[in-house]
């Protein structure tokens, strides 16, 4: 008979003091801030402060009773309100999720699986991690080789095994090439778009080049995540695809104001009908593989709709070079909002075939001015007939 092991893990003293210290400052908020409504008679903000406090308590007795029990025959996640165990005989494998957090699977898929995204905060955290390895099945590098047999025994990427392995690693450092290129011109246009007609125009034509591409490789390339480790062994374009449009949409927001959204469905809708019957071509003439790839319709879904939304409204301003029609506007208030995105907007007169309303612009614009101020908006058509506006001094 073997030796019969057992041990217990709780959170590390240091994690323990920080998060007392957070449900301290929680319920004592909380308190506080219903304490304050109730006189104020603010009703909302007293279910706020009470969920608060509930929500303190709750992080309380989780912390209190949270610990991982690993032993010879299993592993037990122990919490306040459910525990959750796995003998070895029952687990399937186990798989890393964005590098952190660690999936421990069950055999029979009706039980649920143990997560262990809060491990490292354990004291002792690096033993469960060794557990897992020495205990339990990667599914990950199983779901990998998985893929690399795929693709030994595909004929799209050479003749022999040896040749689609490298011909694998020469597509990978290509689709490389484009990704990096499209993460650039993300943070390009996001940061700092100077000049800015380049930084715009080359967030327009990079994902149709990418389109172009992923055409001519469809059979060999696909626009795959990374999360699935068996399709993560395949090139992908995903990144190239997407980042881009995404990076067009910060500035669509931040930078053009049209008078009536309505107006871009139409262009919007075009746009989208023609990308979508061009990637549906594009998908259908591959092989089946490529065509029965979910991830694939779901990443070319949403690079049709966001480039849809935000390629017109980008042309249609910027590139619109006709004489704008100026009309005065009085500053009535000024607001700047904090958050995620900091805003700076005013609240001007009515002007032209606006009524009043809070307009945001830019930060250097914004403290040029005071209430009572005279503004200068400028109206133009827009190139494609979606009239737009900015605010000057």
């Amino acid at each position: 008979m073997g030796t019969t092991f057992e041990k217990e893990y709780s959170l590390s003293t240091g994690w323990k003091i920080f998060l007392y210290t957070v449900i301290v400052a929680m319920v004592v908020g909380g308190v506080y801030l219903a304490y304050v409504s109730i006189a104020d008679k603010s009703w909302w903000l007293v279910l706020i402060g009470i969920g608060l406090i509930m929500l303190g308590l709750y992080l309380y007795l989780e912390l209190q009773a949270s610990k991982i029990i690993i032993s010879n025959n299993g592993i037990k996640r122990v919490g306040y309100f459910s525990s959750r165990e796995l003998l070895i005989n029952d687990i399937k494998g186990y798989e890393t999720v964005q590098g952190k957090r660690i999936s421990i699977r069950p055999v029979d898929k009706s039980n649920k699986a143990i997560v262990l995204s809060d491990y490292s905060y354990f004291a002792d955290g690096s033993e469960i991690l060794q557990w897992v390895a020495l205990n339990c099945k990667d599914l990950d590098a199983e779901q990998e080789q998985k893929g690399i047999e795929e693709i030994k025994n595909d004929e799209s990427y050479g003749y022999s095994s040896e040749e689609r392995l490298a011909e694998l690693k020469k597509l990978k450092r290509f689709c490389s090439y484009f990704n990096y290129g499209g993460i650039g011109l993300c943070f390009w246009l996001f940061i700092h778009p100077a000049p800015y007609d380049y930084a715009v125009l080359a967030g327009t034509i990079w994902p149709l080049v990418v389109m172009f591409v992923f055409y001519l490789k469809r059979d060999v390339v696909t626009l795959n995540s990374a999360d699935n480790k068996k399709q993560a062994v395949y090139p992908s374009l995903s990144t190239a695809l997407i980042l881009p449009p995404l990076g067009l949409l910060i500035r669509v927001l931040a930078d053009f104001k049209l008078m009536h959204l309505t107006e871009m469905l139409l262009p919007a809708f075009s746009v989208i009908a023609v990308l979508g019957v061009v990637f549906l071509g594009i998908i259908m003439s591959s092989k089946e593989k490529a065509r029965s790839n979910k991830m694939t319709w779901l990443s070319a879904a949403a690079f049709v709709l966001l480039y849809g939304f935000t390629a017109p409204v980008i042309i249609n301003c910027k590139f619109d070079y006709s004489v704008p029609k100026e009309y005065k506007a009085q500053v009535l208030s000024q607001r700047v909002s904090t958050g995620k995105h900091t805003s700076y907007d005013l609240t001007l007169s009515k002007w032209g075939p606006k009524e009043s309303e809070e307009t945001e612009v830019s930060k250097s614009l914004y403290y040029q001015v005071k209430v009572g101020d005279t503004v200068y908006v400028n109206l133009k058509p827009g190139l494609f007939k979606m009239p737009w506006y900015y605010v000057s001094k």
